[in-house]
């Protein structure tokens, strides 16, 4: 049976992931709003990996400093401000501080979420509940975009009000529930020196973090990529229902990965959700030519993939740091994939689609080859009790090899 508290914390994050699902919806959609002028557009999205960037390095850090429950309360004060600017916005550069500013909370927001999970779940359900409550966040890509499709056949205005009232009273609750929650009890616990200290002296430290930025880079730079940008750039016509089946797609891979992680394990759980974005990646290159039923049946495949590497990505970012450092080390593996993000639209404003999808292709073997490696010398997280000290966290010795001498010590 589930605690008070733990119920508390199971709402309040479930209905942060549903609001975050929506937010995220909120530049492709706002792409066809009458003010937005054609050079804006690349700005629309752009604001995502600089608003992410902001939010994990700024909240990130202050989560495992001043604790879970005061971060998890300034976000809605973040949250208020920036989606009243979408949503009431006149001109593109109200807009585009909106927008800025709704995602440096989601980008700050994810660390606490991940932290209060994790420290207040029962060991032996916290991965599914990492996964399923974070899936919540597609249930609200899907309604923003029914939402969108919906009213867009009436007005611009008719769509935003309903955006607008949908995030008002979401925010209306999170008030109150967040209000409710608990500090987390983990880092309560902890020494006061101890919270926010930050040691990578220790070889488990700096495989994780490495292992996890390259499947973070990997992700993130790969992420909606067909429902985002190739779908719409290639049928137009149908933007609202290509981001309506992306996101049904990454709700029935959430269901799926709750079901086999627990089952089949974080290691190769990641691996095998990172070979098949790379094949559906691969494929989309010949299904491209094919039409928009062939490309949307794809594109609800690469959705499960994509939803299932995100999974299994926040069970290993919110179990492979101890508790004093957890936040920070969920940021530091994020920010260096939306800076390689932000970074990437250097490179790839001029390519084609083809281009685009062979450049996002070797993104997926980036991620196949560390999630390869975490298989190999990562530790199976999955059921595992919190870890608090560094040290408790032992990755596994590289093999030796064929005819190499062991120590006179054994």
């Amino acid at each position: 049976m589930l605690t008070r508290e733990q119920k508390l914390v199971m709402l309040s994050t479930t209905l942060d992931m549903f609001l975050e699902g929506v937010f995220v919806t909120l530049s492709p959609i706002s792409v066809q709003w009458p003010f937005v002028p054609g050079w804006a557009v690349p700005l629309l999205f752009i604001m995502m990996p600089i608003g992410t960037i902001i939010g994990n390095s700024t909240f990130g850090r202050l989560t495992d400093l001043r604790g879970r429950k005061l971060t998890y309360l300034s976000m809605l004060a973040v949250y208020a401000v920036g989606s009243a600017l979408v949503i009431l916005s006149s001109n593109i550069y109200e807009l585009l501080a909106g927008l800025l500013i709704v995602y440096s909370a989601i980008g700050g927001e994810v660390p606490v979420v991940l932290s209060y999970l994790v420290e207040s779940a029962p060991v032996n359900i916290k991965e599914r509940v990492v996964v399923l409550i974070t899936n919540v966040g597609n249930v609200g890509a899907v309604v923003a975009a029914a939402l969108a499709l919906m009213t867009s056949g009436l007005s611009v205005n008719a769509e935003r009000l309903a955006l607008g009232v949908l995030i008002g009273l979401a925010i209306s609750v999170l008030v109150l529930t967040r209000s409710l929650v608990p500090e987390s009890r983990p880092w309560a616990s902890l020494p006061r020196e101890r919270r926010g200290r930050v040691s990578l002296n220790y070889e488990s430290a700096r495989f994780a973090l490495a292992s996890l930025t390259l499947m973070a880079i990997s992700s993130v730079l790969t992420f909606g990529l067909l429902a985002l940008s190739i779908g719409p750039e290639e049928f137009p016509s149908l933007s609202n229902e290509i981001l309506l089946v992306y996101f049904i797609g990454e709700v029935l891979g959430g269901f799926i990965a709750a079901y086999l992680v627990t089952y089949v394990g974080s290691k190769g759980f990641t691996l095998a959700s990172y070979l098949g974005g790379l094949v559906t990646t691969v494929a989309a290159v010949l299904v491209l030519r094919l039409g928009p039923v062939p490309f949307l049946a794809l594109l609800l495949a690469n959705g499960v993939f994509t939803e299932t590497v995100w999974a299994s990505r926040n069970v290993l970012e919110s179990l492979a740091f101890p508790t004093n450092f957890r936040g920070t080390g969920i940021s530091l593996v994020r920010v260096a994939a939306y800076v390689m993000l932000a970074a990437s639209y250097l490179v790839t404003a001029s390519m084609t689609p083809v281009e685009y999808l062979m450049f996002a292709a070797a993104m997926w073997a980036l991620g196949v080859g560390a999630s390869l490696a975490w298989y190999a010398r990562g530790p199976e997280l999955v059921g595992a009790p919190l870890v608090n000290l560094p040290e408790e966290f032992k990755v596994r010795p590289p093999r030796r090899r064929w005819g190499q001498r062991g120590s006179d010590t054994g």
